[in-house]
C-alpha cells in the first residue's frame, strides 16, 4: 500500500481470479484479478489495469512482471461487503412509491417480495343531459362534449389507481342510485362530476342520503371548485362529488382527491414551493385561490411565478402552457410583484420548466 514504481511479480504460479470464483490465499507478489472478482486472502488493494506497466509476458500470455506506475492506497478499488446497504438496514420506508430504482435495490439484497398497499379502485361517473361522451359524435345544440371523465380516468391512471369509468349519468337519480349500488361493494372512492350545487337538477346529494352515505362536507371556501361534496358510506368507501366545470373539477381532485389518495397510500403530506410573483396579482373574495400559472427559474435559481391569463373555470387552453397551480390564500387579496406566494407542481413531486 502506498507505493509507487515497485516492480512485482505476477506469475502463472500466483494465478488469477475471474468473477464468480473465490480463490484460495495468496503466496505474495501481484494478482492478476478481474472486475467483479473475489479479492484472495492477503491483499488489499486493486491497481487499474491501466496504472500497471507490463515488463514481462508469460507464454501463456498473463503477466510475469510488472511495474506499478500509480499510487496506491489500502482498499482502493475494493468493494466491501456492507458498503452499500448493511445488514438490518431499512430499504424502503412504509409509503415510498415502488419504482424500477426501488426494484434494482430490492433485487440487491435477495428480496423479492414485500408489503404493499394495495392499488385503490376507483370508480369514476360523469353526469349533465347537456354532456355527450361519445367523441367523435356531432353535437346538437346545447351539448357539450365531456372533457372530465377522460382527464379524470388519465389522471387515475398517472396515480397508479385500478380504474374504471361507470359511464355517464343523464341528470338521473334513479340510475345514479342504481350504478352506485351495483359498484358499492368493490370501490374505495366514487369520483362524479357535475350535479353537487344548488340548482334544481343537483341531485347528488339527496341521492347520496338515500343511499346511505354520510355528507362530511358540501361546499368549500376555494375558487374555483367551491361546491365539492365530500361524504362516506358504511362500508368504507369514500365519494367525491366534483363542480362540472373543467378547472373545477381539476382542483377537487389535485387538492382533494389525491391528498386522500396519498394518505391511502402512506405517503407524507405534500408541502407547497415557495416562489416570487412575476407580475402583480389580485382577487376580489374571501376565498383561497388556485391559479393556472407557469413556475420557471432565474439565473440565480430562484423560482419565479406567472400567473397567466384565461382563469376561468370553463377554459380549458390555458391548462396547455401552464406547469403548477400558484395559491392565493383567503386573505392575500393584492399581491404584489415579488411577493412570495405557495406554489403546487401540476402533479405532487412532478416539476416540468
Amino acid at each position: 500500500s502506498n507505493v509507487t514504481g515497485v516492480q512485482d511479480v505476477c506469475s502463472s504460479d500466483l494465478g488469477s481470479s475471474m468473477a464468480g470464483e473465490v480463490s484460495l490465499r495468496g503466496k505474495g507478489g501481484a494478482w492478476e484479478i478481474m472486475t467483479g472478482a473475489y479479492v484472495p486472502e492477503g491483499y488489499d488493494a486493486v491497481i487499474k489495469l491501466e496504472d500497471v506497466i507490463i515488463i514481462k509476458t508469460h507464454p501463456n500470455g498473463h503477466p510475469a512482471e510488472i511495474q506499478i506506475s500509480q499510487p496506491m492506497a489500502k482498499k482502493e478499488n475494493i468493494r466491501c461487503e456492507g458498503e452499500d446497504f448493511t445488514p438490518n438496514k431499512q430499504i424502503l420506508k412504509k409509503g415510498q412509491l415502488i419504482t424500477p430504482s426501488s426494484i434494482m435495490a430490492l433485487s440487491a439484497v435477495g428480496e423479492s417480495e414485500i408489503l404493499v398497499t394495495p392499488k385503490p379502485i376507483v370508480t369514476v361517473f360523469s353526469s349533465g343531459k347537456e354532456v355527450v361522451d361519445e367523441q367523435d359524435k356531432e353535437l346538437l345544440p346545447g351539448q357539450i362534449r365531456d372533457a372530465n371523465g377522460p382527464f379524470l380516468m388519465a389522471m387515475l391512471k398517472e396515480c397508479n389507481c385500478n380504474a374504471r369509468y361507470a359511464g355517464l349519468v343523464k341528470d338521473d337519480p334513479e340510475e345514479f342510485e342504481a350504478k352506485v349500488t351495483a359498484n358499492l361493494n368493490n370501490t374505495d372512492i366514487f369520483i362524479s362530476t357535475g350535479a353537487v350545487s344548488a340548482g334544481s337538477l343537483d341531485f347528488i346529494p339527496t341521492s347520496l342520503q338515500r343511499l346511505g352515505a354520510e355528507i362530511i362536507f358540501h361546499k368549500a371556501a376555494i375558487r374555483p371548485g367551491k361546491p365539492i361534496l365530500y361524504a362516506k358510506f358504511p362500508n368504507g368507501s369514500h365519494f367525491f362529488g366534483l363542480p362540472g366545470n373543467p378547472i373545477s373539477a381539476i382542483i377537487g381532485f389535485r387538492f382533494f382527491i389525491l391528498s386522500l389518495l396519498h394518505h391511502l397510500q402512506g405517503h407524507p403530506a405534500e408541502q407547497p414551493l415557495k416562489a416570487r410573483l412575476n407580475t402583480p396579482c389580485s382577487k376580489p373574495h374571501d376565498l383561497r385561490f388556485f391559479a393556472k400559472a407557469k413556475l420557471s427559474n432565474t439565473n440565480n435559481a430562484d423560482l419565479v411565478v406567472d400567473i397567466l391569463q384565461g382563469q376561468e373555470s370553463f377554459k380549458t387552453h390555458s391548462l396547455l402552457n401552464a406547469n403548477c397551480w400558484a395559491v392565493l390564500k383567503e386573505q392575500q387579496k393584492d399581491r404584489q410583484e415579488g411577493d412570495i406566494v405557495d406554489v403546487y407542481p401540476a402533479m405532487p413531486g412532478e416539476l416540468r420548466f
